[in-house]
């Protein structure tokens, strides 16, 4: 681990006086008390674990084959949505579960929130299996606070039969030949839009991760904050240029009527995201098999092959519980048993888990995709992923503020909006900070 994530730790314990002391001492008294609770538990185990991705079967394969410490799954609300929220009271009134799923850009927000469980000791013999990022996002410092679970690689997703109609004869490789092909399908029909622009806070992350710049650093024992630096105004400014231009629609997912309207009319040709929105492509847009292909996210310099992640969480053991070894055994289980791991990828993650990345149903051709292998491109992203960003302790904030921020002005005026209000939100935990 690198000084800076060492020093992380530490700052995660400074939001207040009362928070040193609860924090740090919560941090031991979990490992002394956990201990008492294995050595004098008898009989079968019972444990909770809450999360909103599709967990069922796997929680049923692991109680098929586990009778001793037996997992009751809870689909709560996801975690900008209400679950971290739920997550935490639950804990405050000692009626939380014992597992959560908690995403990579959150960890920290909850270790603030003395939510979560150093399991170290439990998980670090296994860390190897898993992504070397995903093993990052997991940890603070040198110690881990959840087992990876799946990785987002970003991608572009294409119509390769427009790409034929508007005499585009390959992906873009660079933004640079993403904006010249948005102008030439705009030039051919002003209605066509090339992709979609950025509309949430995780999205906007994402496109400055592949940058190298990070929104959040430590210098000493202080937070600084760079919302607003050259990566992610580099960013915004050229989204918003292709907005302006209409070149591109000013909002819309995947997953989004919006977009389903438009993709099925032959409105839009790309969009970028990560690997995990195949999904919602593949169930949306079902008429349109065959007709999309997957592609390296393009790169602000030719060449460079650097790519981004959005999404992806880890399995958390959360404080309060009374088998935190059965339940990192469980966390590994679900990240790492091949069957566990097959039944994830069939529920469209993709996996952490580096042997699970060769799993046949990633390797071979994908059908919707025209038989491409789609994994390939998926591997390759997860691989380009810079290192260089830094979790802060205000994840929902920022994420909430964005997204709220970009849905009524322009992506530079939001960058410049929440770079205010993060440096507020982390002043108002007692921690100090500063503008970068």
């Amino acid at each position: 681990m690198d000084s800076t994530t060492i020093r992380t730790r530490r700052l995660l314990t400074f939001a207040t006086a009362a928070l040193l002391v609860a924090g740090l001492g919560a941090c031991s008294s979990i490992d002394s008390s956990s201990d008492t609770a294995e050595k004098s538990q008898s009989g079968p185990v019972k444990m909770e674990f809450w999360g909103w991705a599709g967990y069922e079967k796997i929680v049923d394969q692991w109680n098929a084959s586990h009778p001793n410490a037996e997992v009751t799954f809870k689909k709560i609300p996801s975690g900008g949505t209400g679950g971290y929220t739920q997550i935490s009271n639950a804990i405050t009134a000692g009626e939380g579960p014992c597992l959560a799923q908690i995403e990579y850009q959150a960890i920290p927000s909850m270790l603030v929130k003395n939510t979560v469980m150093d399991i170290t000791k439990y998980a670090s013999a296994d860390m190897a299996k898993y992504a070397p990022s995903a093993v990052s996002a997991s940890s603070i410092g040198d110690k881990i606070y959840g087992v990876p679970v799946d990785v987002g690689p970003m991608v572009l997703f294409y119509r390769k039969d427009l790409f034929a109609k508007y005499g585009i004869t390959k992906p873009p490789a660079t933004w640079a030949e993403y904006k010249a092909d948005a102008e030439k399908v705009a030039a051919a029909d002003p209605s066509v839009k090339f992709g979609n622009a950025p509309s949430e806070g995780n999205d906007l992350a994402a496109y400055t991760l592949q940058t190298g710049q990070s929104w959040y650093s430590v210098k000493g024992d202080s937070w600084t904050v760079s919302i607003d630096n050259p990566g992610t105004r580099k960013v915004a400014e050229f989204w918003q240029g292709l907005k302006d231009k209409g070149l591109v629609q000013k909002s819309g997912n995947a997953w989004d009527p919006k977009f389903n309207k438009a993709a099925t009319a032959g409105k839009v040709l790309t969009f970028v995201n990560a690997s995990w929105a195949a999904g919602g492509i593949k169930g949306d847009l079902k008429d349109l098999s065959g007709k999309w292909r997957v592609a390296p996210m393009p790169t602000w310099e030719a060449g460079d092959g650097k790519s981004s992640s959005n999404g992806g969480s880890a399995t958390s053991v959360m404080t309060g519980c009374k088998s935190p070894r059965e339940a990192a055994q469980f966390a590994t289980f679900l990240s790492s048993d091949p069957q566990a791991v097959k039944t994830g990828i069939e529920s469209g993650l993709y996996p952490a888990s580096k042997a699970g990345q060769e799993d046949p149903s990633l390797t071979g051709g994908d059908p919707y995709f025209g038989g491409q292998k789609v994994g390939d491109v998926y591997k390759a992203s997860a691989a380009q992923v810079p290192s260089t960003w830094t979790n802060g302790p205000t994840y929902q904030q920022v994420q909430t503020d964005l997204t709220g921020a970009m849905g009524k002005g322009t992506l530079p005026d939001a960058v410049t909006e929440v770079q205010a209000s993060t440096v507020a939100a982390i002043k108002k935990l007692g921690l100090s900070v500063t503008n970068g």
